[in-house]
């Protein structure tokens, strides 16, 4: 069983906290991937949405908060948390503006959180995983770039670049590093210690969609600079 932190702080009330959260979302997760993922991690806050209460279930990872219509969720699986007075369970209607992903994104928001990560959040339906990258910049314009954001599965991370960014290959996720400008026009972008570097480069939503994919390190550490806008930085491997 994994284990989760009980300390709260200053909950509800938006303000930046330290804490750090999993959001376990509903889409396709490989449960042996994310063991390996949470050896050694732990969490202040852990929300399953939705379906991806079941992947918590099958770890043995015991959530704080489980959000969503529970259109996927296994009944008598929930049934069993909502025993639990140590976790908290907030069920909407279907019909909503926002997606489970986003309703549980806004809470860990709302936590305070300096990292969120998120997993389950890829495969499966195109219009979900494309909903949850975008999710990656309401986590930016919410803490005001202040607060880190991840997207994983067993192949990539996923994260929005501003202002520098430096990479060291020990940590670097996988081989590929691929950019991508997230806001319509991302100027002054320099790439130091790349195989294919850039200097002083303007990338363009529309104009430039695929000119920074499957970049990588030419020694042990990259630097990234974007003097305006703002970048997905998307860093793979190959499958294994």
């Amino acid at each position: 069983m994994h284990k989760v932190k009980n300390t709260i702080h200053r909950e509800e009330s938006g303000q930046m906290t330290g804490l750090k959260t999993l959001v376990m979302a509903g889409g396709r997760m490989e449960v042996d991937f994310a063991l390996s993922f949470l050896t050694g991690r732990s969490y202040d806050k852990i929300i399953a949405v939705d379906g991806g209460l079941a992947s918590l279930c099958e770890m043995g990872v015991m959530p704080t908060d489980i959000v969503g219509d529970f259109d996927t969720v296994d009944q008598e699986l929930l049934a069993r948390y909502e025993r639990n007075p140590n976790v908290r369970i907030r069920r909407f209607q279907p019909e909503k503006d926002d997606t489970d992903s986003e309703i549980a994104v806004n809470m860990a928001i709302v936590y305070g959180s300096a990292q969120i990560d998120i997993l389950g959040g890829t495969g499966g339906r195109l219009d979900h995983t494309i909903g949850n990258i975008r999710l990656l910049g309401l986590i930016y314009s919410a803490s005001k770039g202040a607060s880190k954001a991840f997207l994983y599965d067993r192949c990539n991370r996923l994260r929005l670049v501003d202002k520098e960014c430096v990479i060291r290959r020990e940590e670097a996720y996988g081989k590929y590093i691929s950019l991508f400008p997230y806001t319509q026009i991302a100027e002054g972008i320099t790439l130091e210690g790349f195989q294919y570097p850039l200097k002083e480069h303007t990338m363009e939503l529309y104009k430039t969609p695929t000119l920074g994919i499957s970049n990588e390190l030419a020694g042990e550490e990259g630097r990234i600079l974007c003097r305006n806008g703002v970048l997905l930085m998307v860093e793979s491997r190959d499958s294994r």
